[in-house]
């Protein structure tokens, strides 16, 4: 009898736990549909939960409409989440389905909580200052190793299809160079040798240059970058700094595609393509190929960050 009565008390205890955001006040603002998956995530874990510049499917899983303003979203908020893509020249947020611009500047910020956590891909010099001024912590999030590696898959899906719809060449038996061999690299590069392509890796790093070989692509060092563009299909380039100069590409055929998924504006001199009849793309919101599946991972990577946080949160202190 002991033994069930301590059973039912210990049942009682985890049907008396709370969700783990339970009280939590999140404004999700911007993105596409990995942000629906977000919102998803934020709700079972019983966070109260404010959408603007979300896809309209946010209304229906929120069971409200969303915000008209940032400010409206924001006021208040703990924890603010903005998309991985970065934030455009103009200033405004990414957020495609939106019907204008967003921007997140003194305006939406005006009622924003001292002490609150601002989790965005990348921000911006200018963002950074605001967000000291108004007393809130960023945290950079599209870097984050664990992060990055979950969403690899879904961007070099989104690459392939992109290159796809702009190439009148097969991607098997193709010419093709892979700029530089970090996480996305090294991924983009497996999907293409497995498609059929003859890859070409250039990178700096002696080490991925090694696995590189040990996948079956063959590597070069970055300073061979001009010489290697000369008979290639397409170009694929993931290094966030101006390597596909006007040089690099003067070397290139005029049929080539390139296709630039680093971080924006890219390591592309699109200017120069563009003045030399190449076909060069940015490649921005990619992971958005597979919402689902990359909203998901979106979310494990978010939630650990908001858990790690949430002491000082619930303390309302600010994380200097």
């Amino acid at each position: 009898m002991e033994h069930l009565t301590m059973g039912a008390a210990a049942g009682e205890e985890r049907r008396d736990e709370q969700p783990a955001l339970s009280g939590l006040q999140v404004a999700v603002i911007g993105g596409d549909g990995r942000e629906l998956e977000v919102l998803k995530g934020l709700l079972a874990d019983g966070a109260t939960v404010r959408a603007c510049g979300c896809p309209p499917g946010a209304a229906e899983i929120m069971g409200r409409p969303q915000c008209r303003t940032l400010a409206e979203a924001i006021a208040g908020s703990d924890v603010i989440i903005a998309p991985v893509p970065v934030i455009a020249p103009d200033g405004s947020l990414y957020a495609p389905e939106w019907p204008e611009p967003l921007f997140l500047d003194e305006t939406a910020l005006a009622s924003s909580r001292p002490g609150a956590l601002l989790l965005i891909g990348t921000s911006t010099p200018q963002l950074k200052v605001l967000a000291q001024e108004r007393g809130l912590r960023i945290q950079e999030y599209g870097d984050d190793d664990e992060l990055m590696i979950l969403r690899a898959p879904t961007i070099a899906e989104g690459a392939i299809g992109l290159t796809i719809a702009n190439t009148e060449v097969s991607i098997h038996d193709a010419q093709v160079l892979v700029v530089g061999f970090g996480r996305i690299g090294f991924t983009l590069t497996r999907l293409l040798l497995n498609m059929g392509a003859h890859v070409r890796v250039a990178a700096r790093n002696p080490v991925q240059r090694a696995r590189a070989w040990e996948l079956g692509a063959r590597p070069l060092p970055l300073e061979e970058l001009a010489t290697a563009v000369a008979d290639c299909d397409m170009v694929f380039n993931t290094v966030p700094a101006l390597v596909l100069t006007r040089t690099v590409l003067e070397r290139m055929r005029r049929d080539v595609f390139v296709l630039d998924i680093a971080s924006a504006p890219g390591g592309t001199d699109f200017a120069a393509a563009h003045e030399l009849g190449i076909k060069a793309l940015l490649g921005r919101g990619l992971g958005s190929r597979a919402p689902r599946t990359a909203g998901r991972s979106q979310w494990q990577g978010l939630r650990k960050l908001i858990l790690a946080a949430l002491p000082s949160l619930r303390r309302g202190e600010g994380h200097g």
